[in-house]
Formats: structure tokens, C-alpha cells, sequence
């Protein structure tokens, strides 16, 4: 079965902030560490200009790439990369001339931050690509140090020690980055199965339930209704034809609903499960106020995107219980006029929704949680409420978002 990457990104996202967290750690820990060598062997550098100049723009780009994440985006990663392999040749030109074999290399071990980010941000083969661009410059830092060939090559075992430095660098964090979003895919799996028995299950119990009711009520009557008709088609004073009609159409009836509470219940469309499963998973555990789910008609979600809408339920929800004030909550969900409507209502102190107001605050758990995850499927997020009038947060998906793979 097709699954989408937005998914499975989500399910791998936990363990990939740590993974971030990790490099992140490692990157400005190296930034120190080769700034406290640069300053520690200031007076032997041969140009400390361009030292200084290669220290203060990798950290303005440091500070740039941490606070607008650029590890997420391939743009800044390949810039990232592309000032680490500079910063190696930059170090064997800011050094004296052949003092590379003998001194602290002035770039130190930061280079392999950008291998690590490539990795974890492109893969195994883009990490183990930026190992190997960065191994190139570190042969390209001996030259631009004034070594000839013969002192290069005899500088083999050191060059070995750093190309496989970065690589491992590299492909280790694209293999970590593997592994979790293996791990996401399988469990996303186990989720859409479970969910898919869970709705199964259910749907036999309420067959059950039902079959008891009919079972308890309408074919004991139809049973009666059949014998009472055959005893009056026997009597003279009573038209049997009119009696034993009577009694064929509670027969056919009977056998009819008999057989209907022997059928399988409906499958859903391959790759779907029910929205009201997806609603009650994301109801559960609600503390502070009952919560109530309703779903009218058959109602289906895409497995893939079953996430992000429970994800957004419970936010919702969960602002009911800390901010609303609420007795009660209720989750409704209907397809209306080629759209799934899910609508979560409270009747709580209610507020008036200004959007910019609430970025303003730094209130963006509603547009960050719920309405970035609801675009994201192709819908739109609606905000109902005044003050004193509770709230209705409505999501609304288009049908044609919804069967996307």
C-alpha cells in the first residue's frame, strides 16, 4: 500500500528532532572548539585576517542556520556544506606555510557538522556525498599550505583518518535517519491495521447489538403476527386469502431480516477507515469533561491522513479542557455537498477568535496544531465563538483531498 511521506514524516518526527537536537549540539560544540584554537594559536597564523574574517562568517551563518532551522531545508544545507569545505583549504592558507602536519589544523573537527546535517537531512548516499567532497578539501588544505606531492603522500595515514571521519560522519547519520523513518512506516502501519480491526470490531458489535434488539422485538412480532395469520386463514369466517397473504408478506419479512443480520458488515474502500474510529482514537482519554462522538452515515478517512485529522481533534479538545470552561464537549462528523465536515463543539465561555491576535500573543498552538495540519490535507479550518457562546472549531476537507495517495 501506497503511504504518503507527509505521514510517515509525521510519525518520524519526534525522533528526528532528537537527531537535530544531537547535531545541533555537536555543531556549535566544534564552532567553540576550533574558535578557542584559533585564539589559542592566534600569533603563529600567517594571515589572520582571513582567520578572523572565516571565524566571524561561520558563526553569523551558524546563528542564521539555527534559528531558521536550515537543516530542514536542502537550499541551506548545500550552503552549509559548501563553507565547510571552504573553511579546509581556508585553514591550510591562514596556517604557516607546511606547518599543517606540525600545528592544530585551524578548522579542526566542525567540518563534519555539515556531513552530519546532510546525512540525517538527505540520506546515507548524501551523507557519505558530503564525506567525500569534504575528504577532497582536506587533500586541497595540504596544497594550499605549501606541501608538495611527496609530503602530501606521506601525510597518507592522516588524510585516511580524515576522509573516514567524515564519511562515517555522513553515512551514520543517513542511517539513523533511515532507521527512524523505517520505524515511523512500520508503526504508522500497525496503526492503520489496528485502527482498521478496532472499526471492524466495532461495526460487528453494533450488528450484534442490533441483531439482539430486531432479534428481541421485530421478529418475535413478525413470528407472531405469521402464526396468528395461518390460525385465522383456517377459520370459515375470515378471508383466507386475504389472512394467508397477510401472513406470506410477515414470513418473507422475518426471513428477509434474518437474513440481513447474517451478512458480513461493509468493508471499507481499500486504504480507508471509518472517521468516526478515527475520532473516537482521538476523543480517548479526554480528562475533565465528557466528550461525545457522533458520525451520521458512512463516513471514510484515508489511513495516510488519519493522523494528522485525530492530531487536530485533539488539540481542539484539549484547548476545550484547558481554556473553555466547559460542561461538554461533543465531536461531530458528516459528509455534506462532496466535503467531510468534522465540527467539535463545547459549550464553554466562548472568546473572540482574531487570528492575529493570537500570532500577535504567541498563541499558535491553533493555527500550528490544528490549521496547519488540516491545510496541509487540502481543507480549511473554520473558528465559530463569542464570548459566553462556547466555540465550534469546523474542519472542512474536500472529498478529491481526501482520496489522494
Amino acid at each position: 500500500m501506497a503511504r504518503s511521506t507527509v505521514a510517515v514524516g509525521s510519525e518520524a518526527e519526534p525522533g528526528m528532532r532528537g537527531l537535530w537536537f544531537g547535531i545541533l549540539v555537536y555543531r556549535w560544540a566544534a564552532l567553540a572548539w576550533m574558535t578557542v584554537a584559533a585564539l589559542t594559536h592566534w600569533q603563529p597564523l600567517d594571515d589572520k585576517r582571513l582567520a578572523l574574517v572565516a571565524l566571524l562568517v561561520t558563526f553569523a551563518w551558524n546563528v542564521w542556520f539555527s534559528l531558521r532551522q536550515g537543516w530542514l531545508r536542502q537550499t541551506d544545507r548545500l550552503i552549509d556544506l559548501a563553507i565547510a569545505v571552504a573553511l579546509l583549504p581556508i585553514g591550510g592558507l591562514v596556517m604557516a606555510d607546511q606547518t599543517i602536519l606540525d600545528e592544530l589544523f585551524f578548522a579542526t573537527a566542525y567540518p563534519a557538522a555539515a556531513a552530519l546535517t546532510m546525512g540525517a537531512g538527505t540520506g546515507v548516499v548524501g551523507g557519505l556525498l558530503a564525506g567525500l567532497a569534504l575528504s577532497v578539501a582536506l587533500v586541497f588544505s595540504r596544497v594550499t599550505n605549501g606541501l608538495d606531492l611527496e609530503a602530501i603522500l606521506e601525510d597518507w595515514g592522516d588524510l585516511v583518518n580524515g576522509a573516514v571521519y567524515f564519511t562515517a560522519a555522513g553515512g551514520a547519520a543517513g542511517a539513523v535517519r533511515r532507521v527512524l523513518l523505517t520505524s515511523a512506516a512500520e508503526r504508522a502501519e500497525a496503526l492503520e491495521e489496528a485502527a482498521r480491526q478496532h472499526d471492524r470490531a466495532v461495526r460487528l458489535a453494533e450488528r450484534d447489538a442490533l441483531g439482539r434488539e430486531i432479534h428481541d422485538s421485530v421478529l418475535q412480532a413478525l413470528a407472531l403476527v405469521g402464526k396468528r395469520g395461518k390460525e385465522m386463514a383456517a377459520r370459515e369466517s375470515v378471508s383466507s386469502g386475504k389472512v394467508r397473504e397477510l401472513a406470506e408478506l410477515a414470513g418473507r419479512q422475518e426471513q428477509a431480516l434474518r437474513i440481513l443480520l447474517s451478512e458480513a458488515p461493509e468493508e471499507p474502500p481499500p486504504g480507508m477507515v471509518s472517521v468516526k474510529t478515527a475520532l473516537e482514537a482521538a476523543a480517548f482519554g479526554v480528562e475533565g469533561i465528557p466528550v461525545t462522538v457522533t458520525s451520521v452515515g458512512p463516513a471514510w478517512l484515508p489511513a495516510q491522513a488519519m493522523q494528522d485529522v485525530a492530531a487536530a481533534v485533539r488539540q481542539a479538545l484539549e484547548n476545550v479542557v484547558q481554556h473553555a470552561n466547559a460542561s461538554r464537549a461533543t465531536v461531530f462528523a458528516e459528509a455534506l455537498d462532496g466535503e467531510l465536515v468534522i465540527s467539535i463543539r463545547d459549550d464553554g465561555v466562548g472568546f473572540a477568535y482574531d487570528e492575529d491576535d493570537l500570532r500577535g500573543m504567541g498563541k499558535l498552538g491553533m493555527s500550528k496544531s490544528m490549521r496547519g495540519r488540516v491545510e496541509g490535507l487540502g481543507g480549511v479550518m473554520l473558528v465559530h465563538s463569542a464570548p459566553g457562546q462556547g466555540t465550534e472549531v469546523e474542519f472542512r476537507l474536500p472529498v478529491e483531498a481526501r482520496d489522494r495517495s
